[in-house]
């Protein structure tokens, strides 16, 4: 399944530069009220929908044939996520942290088929320390706003793990035979969207016009949904559980400003369905190749 013409040209590469367009519109509306709501449907609509193949790809290939074993999966699945929830209400700066360090390394697996684990740790690494190395006063109202209060070391820190990225991606890109564009270009292009736009807005133009699209892309073709309509079919009913759940928790966070209340529904729920995604990939990884 993974062809060197795959493998050479990812899915949706130029899509980024479509959403780094929007990105820059939603800089010039004034006020930060526009750009909240923006990130809050663009995650609904483009971001969180990428992980509800998971179900999909549990049952081709892990084996849940059976009704009884689907259903653990899926306990299993929402109780890791839950205790994420719970680690972030009983130490938030402790769960930012991991957050941004597991979210770097599940945004590598981008790259990591064609730059290596290594080249994959630095292209996540780098993606997500510039934005708080560029622009940590910018980076730290919306850490306070998850509820994270002491995040002076994560700033702090920020220009050490960028260096660390790009040098780790540099040597990925270069002992890489089979890089793509993408993969030096992007990089490029982080550098700029994390200097003149926002933080949130550079989060929307990558997480929701490039990680996303590119790993639903890649998964339908993996699980042989070919058309729009089958894709459709099999992401609705997780999608809508997981808008249904969040729902459930919004009238906990009724006592936070509006802006907060987004941002933690955004953010957290984020955290808590990308560990047992990312569980799920490394389970699957051995029986399946994504380029």
């Amino acid at each position: 399944m993974n062809t060197s013409a795959t493998s050479t040209r990812p899915p949706a590469q130029h899509l980024f530069l479509f959403g780094l367009a929007l990105a820059l519109g939603l800089a010039a509306v004034p006020g930060e009220a526009t750009l909240y709501l923006a990130l809050a449907i663009a995650v609904a609509i483009l971001g969180l929908p990428h992980g509800s193949f998971d179900t999909l790809v549990a049952k081709k290939e892990l084996s849940l044939h059976s009704l009884p074993r689907l259903a653990a999966f899926i306990v299993a699945y929402l109780f890791i996520g839950a205790l994420v929830v719970l680690l972030w209400v009983q130490a938030p700066t402790t769960a930012l942290a991991a957050f941004l360090l597991y979210s770097a390394l599940h945004f590598g697996d981008d790259v990591a088929p064609r730059l290596g684990r290594l080249g994959g740790l630095g292209y996540g690494l780098w993606l997500l320390s510039l934005p708080l190395a560029l622009q940590p006063a910018a980076v730290e109202p919306i850490f306070n706003a998850l509820g994270a209060m002491h995040t002076g070391p994560l700033l702090t820190a920020a220009p050490f793990t960028l260096a660390i990225g790009g040098a780790l991606l540099t040597l990925g890109l270069w002992r890489a035979p089979n890089r793509a564009l993408s993969d030096w270009r992007d990089p490029l292009l982080f550098i700029a969207a994390a200097w003149v736009l926002h933080p949130l807005a550079y989060f929307i133009a990558y997480f929701c016009f490039l990680h996303s699209p590119r790993h639903l892309l890649l998964v339908a073709r993996d699980l042989e949904l070919t058309t729009w309509r089958e894709r459709f079919k099999a992401l609705a009913p997780t999608t809508l559980a997981t808008y249904g759940l969040v729902a459930a928790c919004a009238p906990l966070l009724l006592s936070l400003p509006t802006d907060d209340i987004l941002l933690r529904l955004v953010f957290i729920t984020l955290a808590a369905l990308t560990v047992p995604h990312m569980l799920l990939e490394m389970l699957a990884s051995p029986r399946r190749s994504l380029p």
